[in-house]
């Protein structure tokens, strides 16, 4: 979900938009990425109040009223809530990717028969592609949080509607990057910079903090140790310099879970794109930015422990993810523009030192967020890395295994090539018009793949640019994963990058760009 355009080019297009759309109407083969910036350069130009220091404090805004306290109490009972709970509240899926400490990888098992599962599914009853979804998390008694850019929904494991929440947005501000499930919590972030903690029980706002803004693109917010991490201040600006066609977050940002108060502001040496912290469980957490450098950050404070790797003046698309063994997986490209064949790069970093361990070369950009997981027939952990250039009529995409020690490439799968200019589900007039209905992006350009995740069976489950849904293993060990050893579900529609498959006992849910499926077993 990438933007691209100068600020003349969308100022331009703002002025243009009524033309541009009646023609993306008249054809479903009409590409424009720079078409999004119609919408939200509108969001940038909102006044958001804050200091030169980025920290808003003063616009963090409790809603935890007296009028409120009885729920809350009861909140706090069941859930943990914000008023200092002594324990731990676990949820089988709290983010997209899973739970910190074994991120993309479940202690559950998904569904063998991907065709012949299907409990339910969900559309937007405005309208089919209304919604957008981002992505769905799964708490504790296996309810489902369903996040689209413009809403946020609670159902029951049987698809009952328990509650739902939308911001109060302004012009084209939405919700791209998945939120997290904490301490009764649900803690997402908008396009005009507000950071909002929602009551899991009631969909109540419990507070909400101003930042300057953050990008239009698909990260992650994340909490652990009190402290929530984003990313913020979004710029097309490299290094102080204007950069064409990458407007990205300009810090890492961490906010009090309880309150909203802003803590700290990190900023990395280049922007951040898909920001996602993954915390260590010691104090600290790591990320990447988007040359594919890593860092290392305590949680309370912000401050650097030690960075390395990045190729100078590239961009990915992908996300750096650290593994249960200690381990910092970042990915690259080599230079800012990608293509259908580009190799790039997927380099491991230990933890304690940021040493380089290893580094692998794809034969194709590696786009996306890779999974740590032990797969079907292997001994030890696996790393799975998506690859492929999307928004490429033609381009092939696959899903490379590695061995998370030496980097070795254990199997491979040969995904579907983007049959259109624009991938499947952004290629349709009344998809395009429904979502410009809604005030949220008209086309989504996606990554070629959605976020993997393993389960315990060691199947890796992922979404293709193309619409399928796949169920992957290794199954003879021959190291290629051919279509006698995938099931598959189709679902017409691409997904976004930050949504992996959410597992709980019996369940697995997925969120393409217009649809929640979930499967029983």
């Amino acid at each position: 979900l990438k933007p691209l355009g100068s600020m003349r080019d969308r100022l331009k297009l703002q002025s243009q938009i009524p033309q541009k759309y009646t023609k993306a109407m008249a054809t479903s083969s009409y590409c424009l990425p720079r078409l999004f910036f119609c919408i939200f350069s509108l969001a940038l130009s909102i006044d958001h109040e804050c200091g030169e220091d980025h920290s808003c404090d003063d616009l963090s805004v409790s809603f935890v009223q007296s009028n409120h306290r009885a729920g809350l109490k009861m909140f706090d009972q069941s859930d943990n809530g914000l008023d200092g709970a002594q324990k731990t509240v676990e949820y089988f899926w709290p983010s997209t990717v899973g739970q910190v400490g074994s991120l993309t990888s479940s202690r559950h098992a998904g569904p063998h028969d991907l065709s012949a599962s299907l409990a339910w599914n969900w559309t937007d009853p405005r309208g089919r592609y209304y919604g957008l979804p981002a992505g769905a998390m799964i708490d504790g008694e296996t309810n489902i949080y369903l996040q689209t850019n413009d809403a946020v929904r609670k159902f029951s494991p049987q698809g009952q509607l328990m509650w739902e929440w939308s911001p109060k947005r302004k012009d084209a501000e939405e919700m791209p990057d998945t939120g997290f499930l904490s301490q009764g919590a649900f803690y997402v972030s908008t396009t005009a910079g507000w950071i909002y903690a929602i009551s899991m029980a009631a969909g109540d706002v419990l507070w909400k903090t101003k930042l300057p803004s953050t990008d239009p693109n698909n990260g992650w917010v994340t909490v652990h140790e009190g402290v929530v991490l984003t990313s913020s201040d979004a710029r097309d600006e490299y290094k102080g310099q204007h950069r064409e066609d990458k407007l990205a977050d300009q810090f890492v940002t961490g906010l009090n879970a309880s309150n909203g108060k802003v803590m700290w502001n990190f900023k990395p040496d280049a922007p951040v794109w898909n920001f996602m912290g993954s915390f260590a469980g010691d104090g600290t957490f790591t990320f990447q930015d988007y040359e594919g450098k890593a860092y290392r950050c305590r949680v309370d404070d912000g401050s650097l422990i030690w960075k390395n790797g990045g190729f100078e003046n590239s961009w990915t698309d992908g996300t750096s993810l650290l593994g249960p063994n200690k381990v910092v997986y970042a990915v690259s490209n080599r230079d800012s523009n990608g293509g259908r064949d580009a190799p790039g790069d997927v380099s491991a970093y230990r933890l304690e030192d940021g040493k380089l361990l290893w580094r692998t070369e794809v034969p194709r950009p590696p786009n996306n967020l890779p999974a740590i997981g032990k797969l079907v027939g292997l001994s030890g952990l696996s790393l799975v890395q998506p690859i492929g250039q999307q928004c490429q009529q033609g381009a092939p995409t696959d899903v490379y295994a590695l061995d998370a020690q030496s980097g070795e490439v254990q199997w491979i799968f040969n995904g579907p090539s983007q049959k259109s200019p624009l991938q499947a589900g952004d290629r349709i007039p009344e998809a395009m018009a429904q979502r410009a209905l809604a005030g949220v992006r008209p086309i989504t350009l996606p990554n070629p793949w959605s976020a993997p995740t393993i389960d315990s069976n060691g199947v890796v489950f992922i979404g293709s640019e193309e619409g399928p849904f796949y169920a992957l293993a290794d199954k003879d060990g021959d190291g290629q994963v051919t279509t006698a050893e995938v099931s598959s579900f189709d679902t017409h529609a691409c997904f976004s990058g930050s949504a992996a498959a959410a597992i709980a006992p019996g369940m697995l849910v997925t969120t393409s760009i217009d649809a929640m499926y979930v499967f029983a077993h």
